[in-house]
Order: C-alpha cells, then structure tokens, then sequence
C-alpha cells in the first residue's frame, strides 16, 4: 500500500524548500493541513517499522509536529544514512543520490515522498543483501535506529 498526500503547511515555505523539491506555494495551498492528514498517517503505519534515510531529521520533524498536535509519535525507524556510513564506507558520499547510483537505482520522482521512498527501500534491500547480510536480528538494527 502506499500513502502520498501534499499537506498545506499554513506558513509560508522556505526558500530552500522551494529550490531544493520544486514545490510551489499553489501546489500545497488547497491540500490538507497536517492535523488532518496525521491521524490517516499513524494509521497507515500501524504495525510497521520506518525507514528513512537520514532518519533523525525526518523522525524528529515528525515527532515534533505530533507532539504540537498533542501525539506521543514513537515509532520504530532504521537510518539508510547510518547503515551506509557503516557498511558503504568507501562511497565518498552518502547522500540518498550517490548510493541509489550505486546500486543502479533510479527516481522516478525526486523529492516526493513516493519516489523517494521507493529508492530508500531499494537502498534498504541492496545493503542487506550485499554489504549487511550480518544483520539479521532486530537487535543486530540497534546502531541504526532513531
């Protein structure tokens, strides 16, 4: 299943924003706001474990725009950036682009959530097939948690 929603920030976004996703204000402007959308979202997640790549920033604007909204979000998330810093340390970049050229692999759309995901998932299995095969226990995961 999958779940992709625009949200409307009600605040202006930043400029770094704007030039690094290519979002425009008109493109969130009639979207739901988050107080909406989070409840559809914890339960979409129901059950599963997260996987970001760079993991801290986005578990941490999560949490704390839960918390804003009066939820306690404490979820179980692997960090792709942590597990590449380990286990890809030769790369002499980490970032989600230079380990998805990596491994061959494409966006089909960059800076949406969907197409993002779908390459961090890919990134995830390659590095568990190729380079960390040792991790096999949720406890194994421990040093790549948030």
């Amino acid at each position: 299943a999958e779940f992709e929603t625009f949200v409307d920030p009600e605040t202006p976004l930043p400029e770094d924003c704007l030039r690094i996703t290519v979002i425009s204000p008109d493109m969130v402007a009639c979207q739901p706001k988050l107080v909406e959308i989070l409840p559809q979202f914890f339960s979409f997640i129901q059950g599963s474990v997260l996987v970001a790549h760079n993991a801290s920033f986005d578990m941490g604007f999560v949490r704390e725009q839960s918390s804003f909204l009066g939820y306690d979000f404490d979820w179980p998330a692997i960090c792709t950036l942590r597990l590449a810093r380990e286990y890809l340390s030769a790369l002499p970049r980490k970032n989600l682009d230079t380990i998805a050229e990596h491994y061959g692999l494409s966006f089909e759309a960059r800076h949406r959530s969907i197409g993002d995901v779908k390459v961090t998932v890919a990134v995830l299995e390659n590095l568990l097939r190729a380079e960390a095969a040792d991790l096999v226990t949720w406890k194994n995961f421990k040093p790549f948690r948030v």
